[in-house]
């Protein structure tokens, strides 16, 4: 989660004083997301988990052969 300006390509949605956007392709692929507060902040939880790809990305061990952006 981060502050950002919403665009063109996000869904907004209002909820009491706070407003969220989204891209709009994340939200059909996790179908909805559930945000609550923590200890440490937020817990962010998508109805459907993203697939993630073997092989590359970062992790909770760091950067894999795909590296980081």
């Amino acid at each position: 989660m981060a502050l950002d300006e919403p665009n063109n390509d996000d869904t907004i949605v209002e909820k009491e004083t706070l407003t969220f956007c989204i891209n709009t392709e994340l939200l059909t692929s996790v179908k909805s997301i559930k945000i609550d507060t923590n200890y440490m902040g937020f817990d962010i939880t998508p109805e459907i988990p993203l697939q993630v790809e073997s092989g590359g990305g970062c992790g909770s061990g760091g950067c894999g052969s795909g590296g980081c952006s």
